[in-house]
């Protein structure tokens, strides 16, 4: 059945739709983050960013992995600038325990003596046991990085909020700032804090800060936990406010931060924030202090000092008494700022759009003449052309050269190469959708297209209602809009003002479907378009019954959309960014072995430069070792070295091999006498049923292959004990690490070459082995 894809009444609508057009994309260009300036502050006054970048660079002096010497020497300053401001600074140490079932049973147990360091700011009336808030951020790195966003930017603001508030007057409430240790691993130090120090018991709010960038406004990433008092205090105080569940929700996938279950579990209000602007390189070799964002870090301690200002001047909810801390979904709107709302009001919403789809179908085959079957059709239309047009994009992105490592290095570089590629990109999806869908309203009837769409745009709203609520609100408000035009030219007195109706119920799509469009390209890059061209899809779909009114769609606005994206490509070609040379972690390995009585020289399969190659002279290319990394390690650059007895060999010992009913026990004890700051456990050939160390018990149900990472152990007498069904033959491998090399056994490295090494980041491993027969 074929339909007038045209509206009654709608004379002249097309220069109003080249006019909403136009402001879609004014609105695009208007809502790009803008640049955080350094607001000028006397110290007396508020955060300073220079006293704050001072703390970075004394933190961030090397790696800082849990149990290394960096460590220890990074949390002795912390405690030495807590006591200057007069405040106690209590070490909490703790022994806490993760683990991680993959697939096929295969379990991986991380076990770390953590180092938090705990600071009670008393409020007024300074009661031991009243109400508290706590700031939580962690202050170790991994080991090749020195960390300065992702821990040290955190951990330096939380000092320099410290001492302005120390400055002031006491606020009502206590403050609880806890530096915490060996997050980097699971998020244990965060874990032992919330569940074993009798502190975390008191706090009625969490403020969490976790930086996986180094540029950009601080954002909220997570509200999950929250209630209406944290979200409306960050919304009430913090200076310009950013964040949305839905980016809430992708970044719950794409950086997937382990502490998040232990917070969860604490059951108070949870906040948690991130600066997540620029790229901090895998494993964050890139997060040097040198690209550390000040305006970042000022913006950082400005939220932190503002939100702890607010809700410390408020009755904090008692504990267990928000019925809405369920989690919020909350995102923003111009003029209005953070707008939030319970996670219970979710499906309620979703109900009433299921209810508005079934009417306003039902309208347009009452009144419009619209068949069922014709509305099917254009749903299946409607995510076919989506489809296509994703594919279409797809191809264009893989056909152009240069345009993936331009994405890197400018993101590395903070280049405008990165803007124009977003910008092209998402006007190549919108050309593409339009030209398709175009041709399905001329087959079908716009009003039949719309309302294919509409039941789509329902049935995604009740999956991201089901699976991801923070993303729900995307849907939810623009299709309400859109159910509620349709419904309401339905009436004879509103059939006229149908243009204005439509117009008006775009304008939801735009103000929240633009932003979430940018960021999320932002953050999966052109390179994976799925998420992007879904949401840019939806804006346009809703949008169809009133661009549809363009009688020279094609001609006025998909080719100027084509021209215009082609004119961003072009920009970003030329918009080649600098990256700026940067220090490199050292990826060399001395490897020093028990069983062979030898020590060796191991690099990744890299490109070896001028130094590197003379600490392989002789080999020509990489080799597989199955007696070091097993018969499906990765290929390695290999040479023998001087066996270097300043690196003790693991003190590993045989105690009991003994039967237990129809079980096979085996005991053994292992201390490092290098106090490595980590220790690698494996077992190969079996998996134990029952796995404890010191009594503690590690594992208590069979599995396919057991691992154990052991932080910050220092020379401790480790007692292993294994129980195992039948009588498997299986071996035990354990590795020492060691962070820096033994430098008198290398050759020197020649002054000047490039890249510089980053402090103590090469690795040295001391191994040995237990065989089972």
């Amino acid at each position: 059945m074929r339909h007038n894809p045209s509206l009654p009444g709608a004379a002249g609508l097309t220069g109003f739709a080249a006019a909403l057009v136009l402001a879609l994309m004014a609105a695009w260009l208007s809502l790009q983050p803008h640049a955080l300036p350094v607001p000028d502050r006397t110290p007396a006054s508020g955060f300073v960013a220079a006293r704050a970048l001072a703390h970075v660079n004394a933190l961030a002096q090397a790696p800082r992995p849990a149990g290394s010497a960096a460590n220890a020497a990074a949390r002795d300053y912390i405690a030495a600038q807590v006591r200057a401001l007069g405040l106690v600074p209590a070490i909490q140490s703790e022994t806490v325990q993760a683990q991680s079932i993959r697939m096929v049973r295969n379990v991986h147990v991380t076990l770390a003596e953590v180092q938090n360091i705990v600071v009670r700011k008393p409020g007024r009336g300074g009661a031991p046991d009243k109400p508290a808030i706590a700031v939580i951020a962690h202050y170790d790195s991994g080991a090749a990085t020195l960390g300065a966003a992702d821990g040290a930017m955190s951990a330096a603001a939380m000092l320099e909020t410290l001492r302005v508030l120390q400055a002031g007057p006491p606020l009502a409430h206590d403050l609880l700032f806890v530096f915490t240790d060996a997050d980097s691993a699971q998020g244990l130090g965060t874990r032992g804090f919330v569940e074993s120090h009798p502190w975390a018991q008191r706090a009625r709010l969490l403020l969490r800060f976790d930086n996986p960038g180094n540029r950009g406004p601080l954002a909220l990433v997570d509200a999950a936990h929250a209630d209406g008092f944290a979200l409306s205090a960050f919304a009430g105080a913090a200076p310009a406010a950013e964040g949305t569940s839905f980016m809430a929700e992708l970044y719950a996938i794409t950086r997937p931060r382990a502490v998040d279950a232990a917070l969860a579990a604490h059951g108070a209000p949870l906040l948690q924030f991130a600066t997540g602007g620029g790229a901090l390189g895998s494993g964050g070799v890139h997060d040097i202090p040198q690209r550390l964002s000040t305006a970042s870090l000022q913006h950082e301690g400005d939220t932190m000092l503002a939100l702890l200002r607010e809700a410390g001047a408020k009755p904090l909810p008692a504990a267990n008494a928000t019925p809405d801390a369920g989690g919020q979904v909350f995102f923003g709107v111009p003029g209005l700022g953070i707008v939030h709302y319970p996670y219970a009001l979710v499906w309620p919403l979703t109900a009433l759009a299921c209810v508005l789809t079934v009417l306003a179908c039902a309208a347009g085959m009452r009144r419009a003449g619209v068949a069922g079957t014709d509305i099917i059709h254009a749903g299946f239309g409607f995510l076919f052309m989506g489809a296509l047009s994703t594919f279409a994009v797809y191809l264009v992105h893989e056909a152009l050269p240069g345009l993936a490592w331009r994405w890197d290095a400018g993101m590395l570089a903070d280049g405008e190469g990165i803007r124009w590629q977003v910008l092209a990109f998402a006007l190549l999806l919108a050309a593409g959708f339009v030209i398709v869908q175009r041709r399905l309203q001329d087959k079908l009837g716009a009003p039949c297209v719309l309302l294919g769409v509409v039941c789509v745009a329902t049935l995604a709203l009740v999956g991201s209602s089901w699976g991801a609520r923070g993303a729900s609100y995307l849907l939810a408000w623009p299709l309400l809009a859109t159910q509620a035009a349709l419904l309401a030219s339905t009436s004879p007195r509103l059939v006229k003002h149908q243009p204005a109706l439509l117009a008006l119920a775009a304008l939801p799509g735009a103000v929240l479907i633009l932003p979430a469009l940018r960021d999320s390209l932002t953050v999966v890059s052109p390179a994976w378009l799925v998420l992007p061209a879904a949401l840019a899809c939806t804006l346009l779909g809703l949008c169809g019954l009133l661009l549809a009114q363009l009688r020279f769609v094609l001609r006025f606005v998909a080719g100027p959309m084509l021209v215009a994206a082609a004119a961003a490509l072009g920009l970003a070609y030329v918009a080649t960014p600098r990256i700026p040379e940067m220090p490199a972690p050292n990826r060399l390995v001395y490897f020093k072995d028990t069983p062979s009585w030898r020590a060796f020289w191991l690099y990744p399969p890299l490109p070896l430069d001028a130094w590197t190659r003379s600490v392989f002279p002789n080999t020509m290319h990489p080799y597989q070792l199955p007696y070091l990394f097993g018969p499906s390690g990765p290929p390695v650059w290999y040479a023998a070295a001087p066996r270097n007895d300043g690196i003790a060999y693991p003190d590993l010992t045989i105690e009991k091999v003994e039967w237990i009913g129809d079980m096979k026990h085996v005991e053994f004890r292992l201390r490092s006498r290098n106090r490595a700051p980590r220790i690698a456990l494996r077992v190969d050939g079996a998996g134990p049923a029952r796995a404890s160390v010191n009594g503690r018990v590690l594992t208590g149900e069979p599995c396919r292959k057991w691992a154990l990472d052991l932080h910050g152990m220092g020379d401790r007498e480790l007692r292993f004990a294994f129980d195992f069904y039948g009588d498997p033959s299986f071996t035990v491998f354990v590795q020492e690490y060691l962070p820096g090399l033994p430098e008198r056994d290398l050759p020197p490295r020649p002054a000047g070459l490039k890249p510089a090494l980053l402090p103590l980041t090469g690795t040295t491993i001391s191994a040995d082995i237990l065989r089972f027969e």
